[in-house]
């Protein structure tokens, strides 16, 4: 499927965003505020042994959570020369996690500086070739690199070095190496909390890591980045298309009214089923359902055909969302094993252009299907959207039937007889309920008068009134 990259300038702001056959995957924003990947000299504010982890000032709103595990001998011995962490301390940290809820973010002392083709470990002994590069003479070739890694550091070779000239990644590995050494050098000078190194802007994000071999054209609207952008293409494929377009791109490419979609809970497959998709705090739970079955000798067939629809369609919002950790999915029943063992596959090739790191774990004994998303920054839910105040967040508001009930005993419990005008105000979806609140005390119903203004579903207001 060809792979559109757009990168939109609007007041100043980069957004971008990955379709595929005209359908969003994904969306970036500089508007999108993350810490993930950017190192600090911090200070060690409390440990707790019982949770085997430290509290840790990084100069964020929140102190970061460091457990011990994420500190690592290397580090000690290198950075610390062998001092034992202790409160008050100065330690050089990286976010592996933005904060999420009251949860402050995850901080590790396993450092590592991200480049186009390698992840450099300054404190690890890591090495390692992507798994995306499937060609085992391809991966043994990269794998000679591993010859120029020192005792003490680590490298881990991304998909994008796939084809490169070993030249091209050892410059950058030299490059990362000798930015290490000025944080180090850094480190060891500050004497107050600050961050050293941030993660690249917005246009450096994506040129770094959405330019691959998935995209054949790019469109761009503002031109110092068309230039840009232009010329970083030439470095990698002669083969991707750059276009320059004037005015906003997400509203040309209808990107403005696919993201809308996102506050939808069910998502229309092309069958004609759908998913249902729940977050909660410890996983997302999708459920996939067929609007309605056919009877026969086909129903098995339909059954998988459905599944492979939606397992595409998970893929698809999971990135486009950003949805991270466990994530459990009941497909719909198919009659034998084969059928389980087919759908696998097809979920695997969805998965394939996820730059994610997934983990396929399989169906359950009770046929749910299990993976990990892995991701550093907040969802689309999160960024996009705030909770309900009315709701508080739980996507649900009182029947009408209790309110109702609510406002019957309210009206029955007041002896009306001493008041010349009731006034009732309840929200606007009570409005066709005027006749049945009326006959709640009919005996006065004409003091009753009624608004619809109440801004929240759940509540109402009774005013009552005597005339003068």
């Amino acid at each position: 499927m060809p792979g559109v990259l757009i990168i939109n300038v609007q007041e100043d702001l980069i957004s971008g965003a990955m379709l595929e056959d005209g359908e969003l995957q994904e969306v970036f924003s500089e508007e999108n505020e993350t810490i993930a990947g950017n190192i600090y000299v911090g200070v060690v504010q409390k440990i707790v042994p019982g949770l085997n982890a430290a509290f840790v000032d990084i100069g964020e709103s929140r102190n970061g959570f460091l457990r011990v595990s994420d500190v690592g001998k290397v580090y000690v011995q290198q950075v610390l020369a062998g001092k034992q962490l202790q409160e008050g301390s100065k330690i050089l940290v990286q976010v592996k996690h933005d904060a999420v809820g009251q949860k402050g973010p995850q901080l590790t002392c396993k450092l590592s500086l991200v480049g186009r083709y390698v992840v450099y470990f300054p404190l690890s002994r890591v090495r390692g070739v992507s798994k995306k590069i499937a060609d085992q003479r391809e991966r043994e070739r990269l794998k000679s690199l591993f010859s120029k890694v020192q005792k003490n550091e680590g490298i881990v070779i991304r998909t994008a070095a796939e084809g490169m000239p070993v030249e091209t990644i050892e410059e950058e590995l030299q490059s990362l190496r000798q930015e290490w050494q000025q944080l180090l050098l850094s480190f060891k000078k500050s004497r107050k909390v600050k961050p050293l190194r941030c993660e690249p802007t917005a246009i450096d994000y994506i040129l770094r890591e959405r330019l691959n071999k998935n995209v054949d054209e790019i469109y761009v609207n503002e031109e110092k980045v068309h230039e840009r952008v232009k010329q970083e293409v030439k470095k990698i494929s002669k083969s991707i298309t750059v276009h320059f377009v004037e005015g906003d791109l997400f509203e040309r490419f209808n990107i403005y009214q696919q993201l809308n979609l996102l506050q939808r809970r069910t998502i229309d497959l092309p069958s004609g089923g759908y998913l249902a998709l729940d977050t909660t705090e410890a996983m997302t739970v999708i459920d996939v359902n067929s609007a309605s079955f056919t009877s026969g000798k086909n129903q098995a067939e339909l059954a998988f055909n459905t599944n492979v629809e939606a397992a595409r369609e998970i893929a698809r919002q999971l990135r486009l969302r950003n949805i991270g950790g466990i994530v459990v999915i009941d497909f719909i029943g198919m009659p034998v094993k084969e059928y389980y063992d087919r759908l696998f596959k097809k979920i695997r090739e969805a998965f394939e252009k996820d730059p994610a790191h997934i983990e396929l774990l399989g169906f359950t004994r009770l046929g749910l299907f299990e993976l990990t998303r892995k991701r550093r920054t907040p969802s689309s839910e999160q960024l996009l959207f705030s909770p309900c105040p009315v709701c508080k967040g739980s996507g649900r508001v009182l029947s009408s039937a209790v309110v109702l009930k609510r406002l019957s005993n309210e009206l029955r419990k007041t002896d009306l007889s001493q008041y010349d005008t009731v006034k009732v105000n309840l929200h606007q979806r009570f409005s066709g309920y005027a006749e049945k609140i009326r006959s709640m005390v009919a005996t006065h119903r004409e003091k009753i008068k009624l608004t619809f203004n109440n801004p929240d579903p759940n509540e109402f207001e009774i005013t009552l009134s005597k005339k003068s």
